[in-house]
């Protein structure tokens, strides 16, 4: 009789890629991760906007020689090793809400680790392996960070609102998110204990795109775990594909979830913040001529102060 063999693990991580109309840039991003990942990680595909996507995303992948198998997301099982798992969703749930599809996902199968990834996002030092590492040495991080570089910048491993006017701003050196209460993870690139995140409800969801990764960071804080940073795993990023870098959508939704994000959790300075709003930036961009962005401060503003949240119907 021959010895028994070990039984080798299952999937330890899941990659989710979120995808609205840029298939080739996730395509990419799926071909790398295959290329550097060992065999129990697993990819998720998360299509959103299916209906007006289907026909060249189909295309797109029976085209790319990887195997791939459509999945649902409630009753599905996993993807096999070097298979793209592809979940669609039929409307643009935003950042939040559509990554926590996977999030549920994952969980639902057991598998222990989630890694939320933009798919214009490039893995230049380091993989999974690292990352997992971090987090079975140190059990009370529930979030981490990593390097991440975008464009000419500095490799960043934090970052940081400012007190000024909690605008954000990359920060170097993975120390700082435990040392500074105003750091935070990246959602350019998210890695954490499935069961961790997923107890906390997920990503939150009704600010549909930018501060949801901060409004996790203290989510996550709040319930008593801690954030961290590695530098043994560092990305490049290419920016906003969806949106466009500083264009009217990213203007837009910065700062109204900045209003949301400041009176969820540091309401004692939102009267600061509002009299600094009116006697100061309003100020300032109508005498350098900048009436579109009063335009759009002023919606965003007004669509806090309505409580509005989620998917904008305004035309921006």
């Amino acid at each position: 009789m021959s010895p028994a063999q070990p039984v080798p693990p299952g999937p330890q991580v899941g990659i989710i890629l979120l995808n609205y109309h840029e298939p080739e840039a996730t395509l990419a991003c799926v071909r790398r991760m295959l290329a550097a990942e060992p065999e129990d990680v697993r990819i998720l595909w998360l299509e959103q906007d299916i209906e007006v996507t289907r026909a060249p995303v189909l295309a797109l992948l029976e085209a790319s020689g990887i195997p791939w198998v459509e999945l649902d997301r409630d009753t599905g099982p996993l993807p096999g090793p070097g298979q793209i798992g592809l979940i669609t969703i039929r409307e643009d749930l935003g950042y939040g809400a559509g990554n926590n599809v996977g999030i549920r996902f994952l969980r639902r199968h057991g598998v222990p680790y989630g890694w939320v990834m933009s798919n214009d996002a490039v893995v230049v030092k380091g993989s999974s392996v690292q990352l997992r590492e971090a987090a079975a040495a140190r059990p009370e991080v529930a979030l981490w960070g990593m390097g991440i570089k975008t464009g000419d910048g500095p490799m960043c491993h934090a970052w940081h609102l400012q007190e000024a006017d909690f605008a954000t701003q990359g920060r170097p050196g993975p120390a700082l998110l435990e040392t500074d209460p105003m750091a935070y993870v990246s959602g350019c690139s998210l890695f954490f204990p499935t069961d961790r995140v997923a107890a906390l409800g997920g990503i939150p969801e009704d600010y549909f795109l930018y501060f949801e990764d901060a409004a996790l960071n203290w989510e996550v804080r709040r319930a008593g775990h801690a954030v961290a940073s590695v530098d043994t795993v560092e990305i490049e990023h290419v920016g906003s594909m969806t949106n466009g870098r500083r264009s009217n959508w990213t203007e837009y939704y910065c700062r109204r979830n900045r209003w949301h994000f400041i009176q969820r959790y540091f309401p004692e300075r939102l009267a600061g913040q509002t009299f600094r709003f009116y006697a100061y930036q309003l100020q300032k961009l109508f005498f350098r001529g900048r009436f579109d962005r009063i335009r759009l401060e002023w919606q965003a503003y007004a669509d806090f102060r309505a409580g509005r949240l989620g998917m904008t119907d305004r035309k921006l």
